[in-house]
């Protein structure tokens, strides 16, 4: 018999609540006049987010010409968006725990490419991108609520996909619900904004809906090229594999993603030293 999802979220105390300079900057995604000097002490006084920050900031990636040593000098150098990329994604990994029998490591890797690809897809189609962003990060926070509330169930599924099966049909038949509409929910309870949680919502199945949200299909295809990604596809056989009617509905052609994929496949995440 299906899990209930309430049965989920009583679990839910195991997850610490996002810390609320976090919640504030998710929430003012769209909006270009928020006061990122004000935001840069609230990340400041979150030691743990500001000093993950740093790191990721004087690390080989950015390739900065001296050391960074304040978050107000991280806005300067990287800008305001860049700044905002990097405390979102820290303030949410920082609140997720490390979980038995469990790759969470790979689940961010996972997350990180995702983000990228829907901001990329957000990007071609001038769709806000950071929006688009965040919830490919979050989108796999469903799955990891499902293994923190129903263990085996989630590894039973695990297995099946493991095996070729579709995710989406194993969870709708084992628990019900999918993992997007999970993460949607936990979104939700964290306050975040409605734009966000109904996108991660439709992302599991963006055509269902009468008006598919376009925000949604650039979810479930970045999602899908890094799922592809992590069973071993190549770039030829990713793009065989996407679907042609969300492309479309996303408002791209099939010529456009195959001329621009190889290069977006190669983009490493500003995100990975978050693992280290």
């Amino acid at each position: 018999m299906p899990t209930p999802m309430n049965q989920l979220f009583d679990q839910i105390h195991k997850i610490p609540q996002v810390p609320e300079v976090v919640r504030h900057i998710i929430n003012q995604l769209n909006n270009p006049n928020v006061d990122m000097l004000d935001i840069a002490k609230n990340v400041e006084k979150e030691q743990v987010i500001a000093l993950k920050i740093l790191r990721l900031v004087n690390s080989a990636h950015f390739g900065l010409s001296r050391k960074i040593g304040s978050i107000d000098e991280a806005i300067t150098m990287l800008g305001m968006n860049q700044l905002k990329t990097l405390v979102v994604a820290t303030g949410i990994v920082s609140v997720v725990p490390q979980l038995e029998n469990f790759d969470i490591k790979q689940s961010w890797r996972n997350s990180f490419r995702t983000a990228g690809y829907a901001r990329w897809f957000a990007a071609q189609t001038g769709l806000p991108a950071e929006v688009a962003y965040t919830a490919g990060l979050i989108s796999n926070l469903g799955n990891i609520l499902i293994h923190i509330g129903s263990p085996r169930e989630a590894n039973e599924i695990d297995q099946h996909v493991k095996a070729g099966n579709s995710r989406l049909e194993i969870e709708k038949r084992r628990l019900g619900f999918t993992s997007q509409a999970t993460c949607a929910e936990l979104c939700r309870r964290w306050k975040f904004a409605d734009q966000l949680v109904e996108t991660i919502e439709q992302s599991a199945e963006p055509l269902l809906s009468d008006q598919p949200d376009k925000l949604a299909c650039a979810v479930f295809l970045a999602h899908s090229i890094s799922d592809y990604q992590d069973q071993g596809l190549e770039a030829e056989q990713i793009l065989a594999s996407l679907s042609t009617q969300v492309i479309e509905q996303l408002g791209l052609t099939e010529q456009v993603v195959k001329d621009k994929l190889p290069e977006v496949l190669n983009a490493k995440s500003e995100l990975d030293g978050l693992l280290d």
